[in-house]
């Protein structure tokens, strides 16, 4: 099982590559700096979740992150579309409890049936919002806000303010908001907690 957290020479390598060759897909030009990965990890409250999302996890450095800080029992299903990306994830980490899936983060609702999922405990995403096509960052943030379960964590790590104006209308303002200075460029940390359906 691998619990090494952050990345690797050549997990930067081939992140940079790749965000050069795809910036609008990719969105950063490094990947995750280790310190805002712990932040991730530790922000998405992962302790006693089970069933968890990571969109777009790049070559792994926050995947790994998350894994180090989840449960022992609980699931972590990883949302890629970059196929270089997923064969580096695939070779490089190696946890029973870790599944990738190349359907798309607008699909998430057959995603989690396909494992019979009924809902999700925590999405975190990093997949930058102001970059996709019109129209599919409201779907993305749709099929968050669905299949997240009430009182679930949905967090985004994100160089911009658009995903803020993206989930306000569904999860009203976010629950924190935290700028982690330690990584190139500085990324914004949002946090929403699910309104229960009680309330």
């Amino acid at each position: 099982m691998s619990r090494k957290i952050g990345n690797s020479l050549k997990d930067s390598a081939l992140f940079l590559k790749h965000a050069i060759q795809h910036p609008l897909q990719v969105g950063y030009l490094l990947p995750s700096s280790p310190w805002l990965i712990h932040e991730i990890a530790a922000t998405a409250e992962l302790s006693g979740q089970k069933r968890i999302i990571e969109l777009g996890p790049g070559t792994g450095g926050t995947t790994k992150g998350l894994l180090a800080a989840m449960d022992d029992d609980a699931k972590l299903i990883s949302v890629e579309i970059n196929p270089k990306f997923i064969a580096h994830l695939k070779k490089t980490i190696d946890d029973k409890r870790l599944t990738i899936d190349a359907s798309g983060a607008q699909n998430l609702g057959a995603i989690i049936a396909k494992r019979n999922w009924s809902n999700v405990d925590v999405i975190v995403s990093g997949i930058p919002f102001t970059t996709l096509p019109k129209g599919m960052d409201q779907e993305i943030m749709s099929a968050i806000f669905t299949t997240l379960k009430p009182g679930g964590v949905f967090l985004a790590y994100q160089l911009r303010d658009h995903v803020s104006g993206l989930a306000e209308h569904l999860f009203g303002q976010p629950n924190k908001k935290k700028i982690t200075y330690k990584n190139f460029p500085p990324m914004k940390i949002y946090t929403w907690r699910k309104a229960s359906q009680a309330q």
